[in-house]
């Protein structure tokens, strides 16, 4: 096999230069993250998707971005539906919480098929943090709120609105950046509570939801745990996220460029993949520092391989059901919703 590369690259343009597709070629990195930057129209990113396949020379080749709905929304404009951030859903939660579960599920639905249209096939998320007051306001809005248990109810419902749309799912910030108080893009933020704390209540909606087939790790550091982020920490991986979560899916670090880590990038990726994180996502960078960066990285393990090859297959087989006019369901989810804000 020859597609044994950890690395999920980003890049910058909306299309592909011959440095970029070359390096691609050689390097064949396992997937590729799709930024705002990125995208003109429906069109191009779809024949973009395409290129990186035929570049990495995998069909199945993992294409993701960031669209949860939002001030998160990467496929943004006339082309693509408006999504609702998750804090739209705050007051139809209070007043009818089976119907906002199943009209998450719809919106969910929608928003996968739309980019399983344009050939994607994963997505970085759902985000199933906390919100807590005085956090930082990195996760405010994206988060259903302070109860684990409704955290939880609304991330079942989008992690099979995308399985059910062929888009792999993957639950962030594992495990968990409610609490920070800074924003781990720009600094690194310490949660100092003990692991009991956490297991009643940060932990919970990733416990509860362990069997999502992906996770993002945060660079939050967990006190109690360790000194280092937990993306670069291999006692938070295995004691808290494996053993105490009890999550055996793919891991995935949030973007090495992140603040919170610090050292050249290639040494910040070695060590998110020495600390038992399955792949490493960089969401910049150019040929010269993937040559280097792929240099510092030994290729996915037989213990990654089988949890990519697991985890597929469970997204696989999933029953589809894809939405065949997304923005029809969303023009109705969002009247409901303007029903209720």
């Amino acid at each position: 096999m020859d597609h044994q590369s950890p690395l999920v690259l980003g890049f910058q343009g909306t299309e592909f230069t011959p440095q970029q597709l070359t390096a691609l070629r050689e390097i064949k990195p396992y997937g590729l993250m799709v930024m705002r930057r990125n995208v003109t129209s429906r069109q191009q990113i779809t024949r973009l998707n395409e290129q990186f396949r035929e570049a990495v020379g995998r069909e199945d080749a993992i294409i993701t971005t960031d669209q949860e709905g939002g001030r998160i929304q990467h496929l943004e404009g006339p082309d693509w539906p408006r999504y609702p951030i998750y804090g739209k859903f705050h007051a139809l939660l209070e007043r009818d919480f089976a119907l906002a579960q199943s009209t998450m599920r719809r919106c969910a639905r929608a928003l996968a098929s739309d980019m399983a249209s344009a050939g994607f096939n994963a997505n970085c998320g759902p985000v199933i943090d906390l919100c807590f007051s005085g956090a930082s306001e990195v996760i405010s809005d994206r988060s259903f709120g302070t109860d684990a248990q409704r955290v939880t109810a609304m991330g079942e419902q989008i992690i099979a609105g995308f399985m059910e749309s062929g888009i792999t799912p993957m639950i962030k910030h594992i495990p968990g950046h409610g609490r920070a108080m800074e924003d781990s893009h720009l600094t690194r933020p310490v949660v100092e509570h003990s692991l009991q704390e956490l297991d009643e209540s940060d932990f919970l909606p990733f416990r509860q939801l362990n069997h999502c087939p992906w996770a993002m790790v945060s660079h939050v550091v967990y006190a109690a745990c360790d000194a280092l982020p937990a993306s670069v920490s291999k006692a938070v991986v295995e004691k808290i996220i494996r053993q105490r979560i009890g999550f055996e899916g793919v891991l995935i670090s949030d973007c090495v460029y992140m603040e919170s880590l610090t050292g050249a990038i290639a040494d910040r990726c070695q060590q998110v993949q020495q600390a038992g994180v399955d792949l490493v996502l960089s969401c910049h960078g150019e040929p010269q520092d993937w040559y280097l960066w792929h240099e510092k990285l030994v290729p996915l393990g037989a213990k990654s391989l089988a949890r990519l090859a697991l985890q597929s297959a469970k997204v696989a087989a999933f029953k589809r059901q894809l939405d065949p006019d997304p923005a029809a369901t969303m023009a109705a989810v969002w009247e409901l919703l303007n029903k209720y804000n």
